[in-house]
C-alpha cells in the first residue's frame, strides 16, 4: 500500500478517535487520499460542498454548535485561499475549527506548477497553530508520529481554528479495490480544565463589588453562557445581556428587557453604574458601548484567555480565569432594589415597544418579536449581521430556557451567513432551526443553500427583505442622497421566490404584520425547509425603531 495512503488512514483515525465527528469536504484531486480516508471512516460524517467558502463557513457553523472541530479539507490552489474568511471569523470568536489544505510536494513548488501557489501560514496570525510534516515517509515509529500530529490538532483547536497542510506525491489514490488500513493504536489525549481564580482577583473584585452602589453586569456573546446564569441569579445584579450571551432569560434573574431602549432614553442619565462586570465578547450595541464609554464606571472585564476586548478602553482590570468559577466564588450582595428599578424600566419600556409596533408598517421589529413569539421552548436562531443582529438586541424579550442563539460575531461579516446557519442546524439537529438573515447576506452566500437539498437539513431562513443594506440608513452615509443608493444601500432587485425554487425550498412570502406570525409558525412547523421572505421599507424600518424608541421614553417620562 502507497505510504500517502497510509498516512492518510491513520491520521483520519486518529482524528476520529480524538472525538471529531464531521468533515466538510470539497471536492479536488490532490486531497484525494485525505477525503477518501474520511469518507471510508464509520465515525465521521462527511458533508460535501462544491463550493469551498461555504463549506468553510458550514464547518464554522458545525463548531459553534457542539463545541468541537469540524474538519475543513480542500484540494491545492485558490480553494484554499476561500477558507480564509471563515478562519478569521473561527478565530476572532474563538470556534474550535481544524483546516487541512491538500499541498503539491516540495519540487512542483514555485516552478510553475498547475494549482501550486505558497500556502505556507496562508491564513497568518488567524490560526491558533500551523504545521507542514511534509510529504508523508516512511520513519521509525511513522504511526506514532502521525497520530500525534491528529491528536495535537485536535487539542490546539479547542480555542480557535488550526491549519494542517498536507503536500502529496503521485500516485493519490490506491489501486482499485484497495483500501488502506489504519496502523498503530489511539494516541496520546491532552485534556484541559478550567482556569480557577486566584485569590487576589477573587478579593479585588469582591471588594470593589461590596463598595459599589450601583453594579450591573454586562454580556456580550457567549456560546455557553448559560451555565453562568445561577452565579448571576445569587448575585442578583441587574444584567445587560444580548441574546447570543444565552443571560437574556428569566433564570439569568436580573436581566433586563429592552435595554437599549432605556439607553437611549434621558432615563439612563440618571442610572449610571458605579461598577461594570463584562463577561463574553464586545457587546454588539453602538448605544450600549457609547453609554458605558461616558459612564467611565471602574469595568471588571473577565476573559480567560488573557484578551483585551474592550475597543473603549475603559477596562482597569482584565481578570484572566473562568468567568463561572469567579462569579461563583464571590459573595452575595444586596442590590436588590438597584435591580428592580432596571428591571420594572426594562418591562415598561418593552411594553411600550410592544404596543407601538401594533400601528406601525413592517420592519425588522416585527419580525424579531414574531419570532420570540412563535420559535418553539427548546430551538435554536442563528442571527445575521448588520441589521438582524441589532434588531433582536433591541427587540427580543426574555427567551425560554432552552432556546439558543448564535451568530458571526468574531469578525461581524455578512459573508457565510447561510452556511454557518446550516452548519449549526446540523450540529444540533434535535431541535428547530431558524435562521434570520438580511437580503444582503442570503444574496452574499446564496451557493449555501444548496446543501440544505444535498445533505437533508431542516432549517427556516426567514430574510429581511428590505431591498438593499438598510443598516446603512441609520448611519451618516444616509445623508448624502446622491451617492447613499449605489454605493450604500446597494438595492438588489432580486426576486427570492426564484432562488427558493432553484434550491427546492418552499417559499413564503409576507408584506403585512397580520400574514407574519403565522407564516413563521407554519414554515417551523413544516417537514420541508421554507424561506419565509419579508419585504418592508427601509425608510419604513428607520421610522419605525424611532418612534419605538420615543415610545418606550415616553413611557419611562410618566
Amino acid at each position: 500500500m502507497d505510504i500517502a495512503q497510509t498516512f492518510a488512514a491513520t491520521f483520519v483515525d486518529e482524528l476520529a478517535a480524538q472525538g471529531v465527528e464531521y468533515a466538510c469536504v470539497s471536492p479536488g484531486s490532490r486531497s484525494a487520499p485525505i477525503a477518501m480516508a474520511l469518507q471510508r471512516h464509520p465515525r465521521i460524517k462527511v458533508i460535501v460542498h462544491i463550493d469551498e467558502r461555504s463549506g468553510s463557513f458550514f464547518g464554522l457553523g458545525l463548531g459553534k454548535a457542539t463545541g468541537k472541530p469540524a474538519v475543513l479539507l480542500c484540494t491545492s490552489g485558490t480553494a484554499a485561499a476561500e477558507f480564509h474568511p471563515a478562519v478569521i471569523e473561527a478565530s476572532y470568536s474563538r470556534t474550535p475549527l481544524i483546516v487541512i489544505t491538500a499541498d503539491r510536494p516540495p519540487e512542483l513548488q514555485d516552478v510553475g506548477a498547475n494549482q501550486a501557489i505558497d500556502q505556507q501560514h496562508l491564513y497568518g496570525t488567524a490560526v491558533r497553530w500551523f504545521f507542514d510534516p511534509g510529504v508523508p515517509a516512511e520513519i521509525p515509529g511513522a504511526a506514532r508520529v502521525w497520530r500525534r500530529l491528529a491528536a495535537r490538532a485536535v487539542a490546539e483547536a479547542a480555542g480557535g481554528p488550526v491549519h494542517i497542510n498536507l503536500p502529496f506525491r503521485d500516485p493519490l489514490v490506491p489501486p482499485p479495490g484497495q483500501a488502506p488500513s489504519a496502523e498503530g493504536e489511539a494516541g496520546q489525549t491532552i485534556t484541559s480544565g478550567r482556569m480557577l481564580p486566584t485569590q487576589a482577583q477573587l478579593a479585588n473584585l469582591a471588594s470593589a463589588l461590596q463598595g459599589a452602589r450601583r453594579p450591573l453586569v454586562v454580556a456580550g456573546e457567549i456560546r455557553d453562557g448559560e451555565r453562568l446564569a445561577p452565579a448571576l441569579m445569587r448575585l442578583g445584579l441587574p444584567v445587560l445581556a444580548e441574546p447570543g450571551s444565552q443571560l437574556r432569560r428569566a433564570e439569568t434573574g436580573g436581566a433586563v428587557e429592552a435595554y437599549e431602549a432605556l439607553l437611549r432614553a434621558g432615563w439612563s442619565l440618571q442610572h449610571g453604574p458605579d461598577l461594570v462586570i463584562r463577561v463574553g465578547a464586545t457587546p454588539t450595541s453602538r448605544v450600549l458601548n457609547a453609554w458605558l464609554a461616558a459612564a467611565s464606571a471602574p469595568t471588571f472585564l473577565i476573559d480567560p484567555e488573557h484578551a483585551w476586548r474592550d475597543q473603549d478602553h475603559i477596562a482597569r482590570h482584565v481578570v484572566a480565569c473562568d468567568p463561572q468559577a469567579l462569579l461563583e466564588a464571590l459573595p452575595p450582595v444586596n442590590r436588590v432594589a438597584w435591580r428592580d428599578e432596571w428591571m420594572s424600566a426594562g418591562k415598561k419600556a418593552g411594553a411600550a415597544m410592544s404596543a407601538t409596533l401594533i400601528s406601525t408598517p413592517i420592519h425588522e421589529g416585527h419580525i424579531v418579536r414574531a419570532l420570540a413569539a412563535r420559535l418553539p421552548a427548546a430551538a435554536q436562531v442563528f442571527v445575521g449581521s448588520s441589521m438582524p443582529i441589532r434588531a433582536a438586541d433591541s427587540f427580543w424579550p426574555l427567551s425560554k430556557p432552552q432556546q439558543r442563539f448564535f451568530g458571526n460575531r468574531g469578525a461581524s461579516g455578512i459573508d457565510g451567513l447561510v452556511s454557518t446557519g446550516l452548519g449549526v442546524a446540523t450540529g444540533r439537529s434535535e431541535v428547530p432551526t431558524v435562521l434570520l438573515l438580511g437580503d444582503l447576506s442570503t444574496y452574499h452566500d446564496m451557493n449555501g443553500l444548496w446543501a440544505i437539498g444535498r445533505h437533508g437539513i431542516k432549517a427556516t431562513v426567514v430574510v429581511c427583505d428590505n431591498n438593499g443594506g438598510g443598516v446603512f440608513n441609520f448611519l451618516p452615509q444616509a445623508q448624502h442622497p446622491d451617492v447613499f443608493e449605489e454605493i450604500f444601500a446597494t438595492p438588489l432587485g432580486l426576486d427570492f421566490a426564484q432562488i427558493a425554487r432553484l434550491y427546492g425550498l418552499v417559499y413564503s412570502p409576507v408584506t403585512d404584520r397580520s400574514g407574519l406570525e403565522p407564516a413563521i409558525s407554519d414554515a417551523i412547523d413544516k417537514s420541508t425547509p421554507t424561506m419565509v421572505v419579508v419585504r418592508f421599507k427601509r425608510d419604513d424600518s428607520v421610522s419605525g425603531h424611532r418612534l419605538c424608541w420615543e415610545a418606550a421614553a415616553a413611557a419611562l417620562r410618566s
